[in-house]
C-alpha cells in the first residue's frame, strides 16, 4: 500500500508541476522511498523534467543503466576474488535474483497496468532493486576483501 501511496504522490507532483506542493520537489518524495546509491544526477534530472513524462522516463533510463552497469561491475569484481563453492554459490544466487527480478517487474507491470505513470513508476521499482541488489553485491565484496 505504500508504495501506491507513494505512486500516487509522486506522479501527482509530475501531473501538477512544481508548485503543487511546495514543500518537498519530485526527487524528494522519491528520495523517501529509494535506497542509499541511488545519484544525484537522477534527482537533478527529476527536478529539471517537471511534469514532462519523457523527460522524466529519459532520466529512468539514464539511472536505470546506472544501476545496471553498478550491479555489473560489483558482481564480476565478487566473482573475481571468490573460489569454488563460494563462487558457485554467488553464481546459483545471481541467477535465482534475476529470475526474482523479471518475474518481479511482470508482476508490478501487470498490478500497475498500462498507464504511462504506472509503467514510469515500474521502471522506478526496477531501478530500485537493481540499486539494492549492487548495494548487497558491494557489501559482499567489502567482505571477501577483508578475508
Amino acid at each position: 500500500m505504500n508504495i501506491v501511496k507513494t505512486l500516487a504522490i509522486t506522479f501527482a507532483l509530475l501531473g501538477y508541476g512544481a508548485g503543487a506542493i511546495a514543500a518537498e520537489s519530485t526527487s524528494q518524495v522519491i528520495k523517501h522511498q529509494a535506497p542509499r546509491g541511488i545519484t544525484t544526477t537522477f534527482y537533478a534530472c527529476i527536478d529539471k523534467a517537471g511534469s514532462d513524462t519523457v523527460a522524466t522516463g529519459a532520466c529512468l533510463s539514464a539511472e536505470k543503466q546506472t544501476q545496471d552497469t553498478r550491479l555489473n561491475t560489483a558482481y564480476k569484481a565478487l566473482l573475481a576474488k571468490l573460489k569454488d563453492k563460494a563462487k558457485d554459490e554467488l553464481i546459483a544466487a545471481e541467477r535465482a535474483w534475476l529470475d526474482f527480478h523479471h518475474k518481479n517487474g511482470d508482476f508490478e507491470a501487470t498490478l500497475y497496468g498500462d498507464a504511462s505513470v504506472a509503467d514510469l513508476q515500474v521502471t522506478q521499482n526496477e531501478i530500485f532493486g537493481l540499486c539494492e541488489r549492487a548495494n548487497a553485491l558491494e557489501k559482499y565484496l567489502s567482505i571477501a576483501n577483508d578475508q
